[in-house]
C-alpha cells in the first residue's frame, strides 16, 4: 500500500517545484548582472554591502535546491514509511530556507533599486529594514495561511491584551522606528550631510552615517561615531551645513590696532581667502569691519568652503597665512592691555 501525501505536503510541495526554483536562480543571475553591469560607481561600502547579499542568497537558495532535490528522489520511490516521513521533513526545511533565500533575494533587488536611483547619495538601512519586515511578515502569513491554514493577522487582530502590553513593552522603540519612518518622509537631511543637533542641553556636530529604525548615527570631526535615538532627533533643533543649494559659509575675525590702514588689511585677507584651496570663488570672499573701539577696529573675512568637513583644516589655512601676510605688512594686532593705557 503506497503511503498517502497529506494535504499539508501537498501544499508544500506545490512551492518547492522544479520550474519555482529555475524562475528564483535566474532571477539571481539577472539581478547579479545588473550589479555587475550598472553599479560599478558606487561606493567601496556599498559595494561590501552587495558582496555579502549575493554570498548569503545563494547560500540559502542553494540548500533549498538540495534539500528540494532530495525530496523528489526519496518522495514514493519506497514503501516504506519512514523514508517518506523524512522526506515530508525535508520537504518542510527546503520550503523554509527557500522562504529566507527568497526573502533576501527580493532585499537584493530593493537594494539593485535604490542604489542605482541614487548612485551619489547614501541610502539609509531603516528604508531596506522596513521592506524586509513588511515582507517577512508577508511570506510567514502567507506560508501559514496556504501551507499550514494559520490566519496570523486574525490572531493577532483579536489578540488585543497581547497588542497592549507589546505596546507598552516597546513604546520607546515604536517612538524611535516612527520618528526614524517620519524623517525619511520629510527628508530634512540625508546620508552625507553634515549637521547640528541641537538637543535641551545637549549639542552634537557631525557627519550623518547612517539612519536605521532605532537611531542615527553621526561621524564627528574627532572620528567618534554618535548614535543618537530618532526619537530625540525628531523632537531636536537641526542646522544643516550641507545643503547642495546653499554654500557652508565660514568667517574669521582679526583684531587690529586704530591707526592700521583699513584698506590694506581688507586687501589682505581677500588675496589670502583666495588663495587657499577648498574656498570656492563664487561666491567670492567678503571682508566687513564688524566692530570698532578705542584703540581696535575688528574686520571679519566671510568664505565660502567646497567641503564643510575641511571648515577647520581651511580655518587655521586662513588664519596662518593671514598672520603671515599682516607681519610682513608690518600690520599690528590691538591687544587688549592698549584700552587700559586711558582710563
Amino acid at each position: 500500500m503506497m503511503f498517502q501525501v497529506s494535504s499539508v505536503i501537498e501544499k508544500i510541495l506545490f512551492f518547492i517545484q522544479f520550474e519555482v526554483f529555475v524562475v528564483i536562480w535566474l532571477t539571481l543571475l539577472a539581478a547579479y548582472g545588473f550589479y555587475r553591469f550598472f553599479l560599478k560607481a558606487i561606493s567601496q561600502k556599498r559595494h561590501l554591502n552587495l558582496k555579502s547579499r549575493f554570498i548569503n542568497t545563494p547560500t540559502y537558495l542553494g540548500i533549498s535546491t538540495l534539500l528540494s532535490i532530495a525530496q523528489w528522489a526519496l518522495y514514493g520511490s519506497t514503501e516504506i514509511s519512514w523514508v517518506n516521513r523524512l522526506a515530508e521533513y525535508i520537504a518542510f526545511f527546503s520550503l523554509a530556507t527557500g522562504a529566507i533565500g527568497f526573502i533576501k533575494l527580493a532585499q537584493i533587488i530593493v537594494y539593485l533599486s535604490l542604489f542605482y536611483k541614487n548612485m551619489s547619495q547614501g541610502i539609509p538601512r531603516l528604508i531596506a529594514n522596513l521592506f524586509s519586515f513588511a515582507f517577512s511578515i508577508f511570506i510567514v502569513s502567507f506560508i501559514g495561511s496556504e501551507v499550514f491554514s494559520i490566519h496570523i493577522t486574525a490572531m493577532l487582530a483579536t489578540s488585543a491584551v497581547f497588542s497592549l502590553v507589546l505596546g507598552l513593552a516597546l513604546q520607546d522603540t515604536l517612538g524611535n522606528l516612527f520618528s526614524g519612518v517620519a524623517m525619511q518622509i520629510g527628508q530634512p537631511f540625508k546620508i552625507g550631510d553634515w549637521v547640528e543637533i541641537n538637543y535641551e542641553n545637549k549639542k552634537w556636530l557631525g557627519q550623518i552615517q547612517e539612519i536605521t529604525w532605532r537611531s542615527t548615527f553621526l561621524a564627528t570631526f574627532s572620528d567618534e561615531t554618535v548614535m543618537i535615538p530618532n526619537k530625540t532627533i525628531a523632537q531636536s533643533q537641526i542646522i544643516i551645513f550641507s545643503d547642495q543649494q546653499k554654500p557652508n559659509r565660514e568667517s574669521a575675525t582679526f583684531r587690529i590696532e586704530y591707526n592700521q590702514n583699513v584698506a590694506t588689511v581688507k586687501s589682505i585677507l581677500v588675496d589670502v581667502t583666495s588663495s587657499i584651496l577648498g574656498i570656492m570663488p563664487d561666491p567670492g570672499p567678503r571682508v566687513l569691519v564688524t566692530e570698532t573701539g578705542e584703540s581696535w577696529v575688528v574686520i571679519k573675512v566671510f568664505y565660502s568652503v567646497s567641503d564643510f568637513s575641511l571648515k577647520y583644516r581651511i580655518a587655521d589655512q586662513v588664519m596662518e597665512k593671514s598672520i603671515e601676510a599682516f607681519n610682513a605688512q608690518n600690520i599690528k594686532f590691538a591687544s587688549a592691555k592698549i584700552a587700559l593705557l586711558n582710563p
